[in-house]
């Protein structure tokens, strides 16, 4: 059976759905470089639950358009993939065997933080997804623990992807006085958790909110930054390659990374 690697792929904006970009174009190419799943897990910035962990187990989720202001066209968009609620039980079973208490949920659907890369990378949609709920309100040691009790799946050639962002400042983004140093700020930070996962530096990604340069600014919630984390999770952390690194307006990091 094969064994797949982790991914964490920082998904961007929903303009991504209808731009062609640098970060688009990677997208689509790597969905041809990888060898093909039987499946995808997806921890998912946008799907963040404050209490328990919840995990997808319908068969055929609806697409979510969880954004406003975009073009009519946008909420049009379907992404089919079929859900796989056999894989569902055998994800909530192994976390009920250490202790914790999922819920399956068979009415949630594909968030953008799902279909906005997956269409890209698999615009066939004929790959089953499951979604694992994160958790900001408990920090990135049980997001990791999230990641690291499914991780055994990747020799069943499942393919276990974080989706969420390097860096995600949305005021920032769309303020109209921008942060004088805001390049350098998001630059710092970046540079700092690539520098980290190159050495594995597992404790100081677990505690970057401390340790990270302008880790308040990059984040100042941590809901894109988790997803990272529950990969690293999932992960050996054997190699560590970094596959794409790209900037959209100023301080909108888009890196993305392969853990094998």
């Amino acid at each position: 059976m094969n064994r797949q690697p982790t991914l964490f792929i920082s998904h961007g904006s929903p303009m991504m759905a209808a731009e062609i970009s640098s970060t688009s174009i990677f997208l689509s190419q790597l969905g041809k470089e990888l060898s093909r799943p039987k499946a995808i897990i997806v921890f998912s910035a946008h799907f963040d639950m404050a209490a328990d962990i919840v995990i997808t187990s319908g068969e055929q989720p609806e697409t979510i358009h969880d954004f406003y202001g975009f073009p009519k066209s946008f909420y049009e968009i379907q992404y089919n993939a079929p859900g796989d609620p056999a894989l569902a039980k055998k994800i909530a079973q192994l976390f009920e065997n250490s202790g914790l208490h999922p819920v399956l949920d068979e009415n949630q659907g594909w968030d953008h933080g799902v279909w906005i890369p997956l269409r890209l990378m698999y615009p066939n949609a004929d790959v089953p997804i499951v979604q694992i709920s994160i958790n900001s309100g408990l920090g990135a040691s049980r997001n990791h623990l999230y990641g690291k009790l499914i991780s055994s799946l990747k020799d069943d050639n499942i393919l276990i992807i974080g989706s969420g962002g390097i860096s995600h400042n949305l005021k920032e983004l769309f303020s109209r006085t921008p942060t004088k140093n805001r390049v350098e700020m998001v630059s710092s930070f970046t540079d700092w958790v690539h520098d980290k996962l190159i050495h594995k530096d597992l404790d100081a990604l677990l505690n970057y909110q401390q340790e990270a340069p302008y880790a308040s600014f990059n984040h100042p919630s941590q809901e894109h930054f988790l997803p990272l984390i529950s990969a690293l999770g999932s992960s050996d952390l054997l190699t560590v390659e970094r596959l794409h690194k790209d900037v959209e307006r100023d301080i909108l990091s888009l890196d993305s990374y392969l853990f094998s």
